[in-house]
């Protein structure tokens, strides 16, 4: 078996070998004040603000316009309503998953899919290892294509470009009880994966209305990408002979890094397009999901009423200022 590499980033011990890396908590243990602490890395301000405004060198700064942003964020991570889709709708080797992670609901007869916002947690938590451990560029962080707090983000979780090593990266995240689930929904999104990203292709990175957005893929692939039908004869014109896939599960039950690595290794990789394709296979254990993700929502609800209410105060505080 190959050497595991262990390494200190922040409060995590990062197991590494190969395409393989877990990130455990230097305390992680069963108990409430893991899952704050992991809630309070994670949702820092400045990292939501570096996600939301899509820059690595952003700070946050006490005022009535990043209060208002970090309450706007914090929105879509809390449900009022839920969309549903017909489990019938599902392959038989999804439903088993879902059903055993609790995900399938009893509805008029009928077996119904709740997508609530672990998936958004997920992905946003996804976001900030690419950006801080991985140091690769967000192409445009997916939250943005919203148009209401209780949709779901469909298609490429996160589109990130490395620089450094020359890659389009197309990243796939789940949440979920444990990593033998976490691998087999991934498996089962990875079989129709050149698909998905033709319509990323389509839909996102040739989209004119945000080419302003798309940062260093712009700058770099703009021009190429408006003289392309599909993403085969933009691989072509702009001469990509790698693609990046970043795989991302964070997961209970399993914290030994062997066991992990064991895991993660039954993801099915292969070249996607034609072309040499790498993958980075990322882990996060969690402990329990659920915990977690509770954790997760009742905190985000004192956040956000907190982002509130101070970004009032500096709103009044700076009106009477003027008025003096």
């Amino acid at each position: 078996m190959e050497k595991i590499e262990t390494e200190i980033f922040d409060c995590f011990n990062v197991h590494k070998c190969q395409d393989c890396f877990s990130f455990v908590h230097i305390e992680i243990e069963d108990k409430p004040l893991f899952y704050e602490k992991m809630f309070d890395y994670f949702f820092s301000e400045d990292k939501i603000l570096k996600y939301c405004e899509n820059s690595t060198s952003i700070k946050f700064t006490p005022s009535t316009r990043d209060y208002v942003t970090l309450h706007k964020h914090l929105r879509t991570y809390i449900d009022s309503e839920n969309l549903e889709k017909e489990a019938s709708e599902l392959d038989e080797i999804l439903s088993s998953v879902l059903r055993e992670e609790g995900s399938l609901e009893d509805k008029d007869g009928k077996k119904i899919v709740r997508l609530d916002k672990m998936g958004k947690i997920g992905e946003y938590i996804f976001c900030c290892l690419l950006s801080d451990y991985f140091h690769f560029d967000c192409i445009i962080p997916k939250v943005h294509y919203q148009t209401d707090y209780n949709m779901s983000i469909f298609g490429i979780d996160a589109l990130y470009y490395s620089q450094d090593n020359d890659l389009l990266l197309f990243g796939e995240s789940k949440m979920t009880l444990s990593l033998d689930n976490g691998v087999k929904l991934i498996n089962a999104s990875l079989k129709d994966y050149e698909n998905q990203l033709e319509n990323e292709f389509l839909l996102v990175l040739s989209g004119r209305i945000i080419k302003d957005k798309l940062n260093k893929f712009d700058n770099k692939f703009g021009e190429t990408v408006e003289n392309c039908f599909t993403i085969q004869e933009f691989i072509e014109d702009a001469e990509i002979t790698k693609l990046g896939v970043p795989i991302f599960i964070a997961h209970g039950t399993d914290i030994d890094e062997n066991a992990i690595y064991k895991k993660l290794k039954k993801i099915k990789k292969s070249d996607l397009l034609g072309i040499e394709t790498t993958y980075y296979l990322i882990s996060l254990p969690t402990i329990d999901k659920n915990k977690f993700i509770a954790t997760c929502t009742s905190m985000i609800k004192i956040r956000e009423d907190n982002y509130k209410n101070l970004g009032k105060a500096f709103k009044t505080k700076n009106k009477a200022g003027e008025k003096l």
